[in-house]
């Protein structure tokens, strides 16, 4: 849905292969119904008067319905060029992770755990978000913890370093679940078997002024992933470990043709 006329709609089409359809909303009349007309952006906003008419455009947003039309999913941003990868909104919809073997994934593995770290997409795309997944796949028996915790006890947690070129968003936890230890007298919350923890990714303007010229096409994703791993009798040394995700990076669109979608 895009405050386009149809010749501009049609153009953009037929330029990027676009073969579903475009809804043309003069004078954003469904945008405003839908209540999804971006207030950020000023009727008297200096830009109007260069040529740049960006007022009456929507939040950027994605709605998931399901086989009734009934709405299930949205995803909303507030800047008008940032967009929600296919392979978020996939995941997110299905409620559960596809870790397909063509999208960038990196692993290691211990004799108690097996980690991995997977794009949801094939690449990353300018302003657009993605999310990398962390998986934990924990051998029978075994457990991590989770927060809340008592002190002296550790957390599995990942992290992505501030990185030149990369919005990274909050990382999401699964649900842990209470275990009760009556030697210890206390009960903790755990994770056990596959654990997922996803951090929202999204390369901005800086990812073009990187000092990697030897590999323009490549977004480098560092990680660091905190964890100790247990069993009923004994806990293993905690290990700090780091995988670096080599991502697929495409601009795709430039930011004034992006305003059609």
């Amino acid at each position: 849905m895009s405050y386009d006329s149809p010749e501009q709609l049609r153009a953009f089409a037929d330029e990027h292969g676009v073969t579903y359809d475009l809804l043309s909303d003069a004078d954003s009349a469904v945008i405003r119904e839908f209540g999804i007309l971006n207030t950020l952006i000023s009727p008297d906003d200096p830009e109007q008067a260069a040529g740049r008419s960006f007022y009456g455009v929507p939040f950027p947003g994605v709605y998931v319905t399901d086989g009734s039309g009934v709405v299930s999913e949205k995803f909303f941003h507030r800047h008008y060029a940032t967009r929600e990868s296919a392979g978020t909104i996939r995941d997110t919809a299905l409620g559960r992770i596809l870790a397909r073997h063509e999208v960038p994934a990196v692993e290691l593995g211990t004799d108690q755990v097996r980690i991995s770290a997977f794009l949801s997409d094939e690449s990353m795309t300018f302003e657009t978000q993605s999310t990398v997944h962390v998986r934990f796949e924990l051998e029978d028996g075994l457990h991590m913890y989770g927060r809340p915790l008592p002190d002296n006890y550790i957390a599995s947690e990942v992290t992505i370093p501030d990185t030149p070129g990369l919005r990274v968003g909050a990382a999401q936890y699964p649900p842990t679940h209470p275990r009760e230890f009556p030697l210890l007298g206390v009960t903790l919350n755990v994770y056990e078997g596959v654990v997922d923890v996803a951090i929202p990714v999204t390369p901005n303007a800086e990812v073009f002024h990187r000092s990697n010229p030897d590999r323009p096409e490549v977004v480098d994703v560092p990680l660091s992933i905190l964890y100790q791993v247990c069993s009923e009798t004994i806990c293993y040394t905690p290990r700090t470990e780091t995988l670096t995700l080599a991502a697929p990076f495409q601009t795709l669109l430039s930011p004034g043709a992006r305003r059609a979608r």
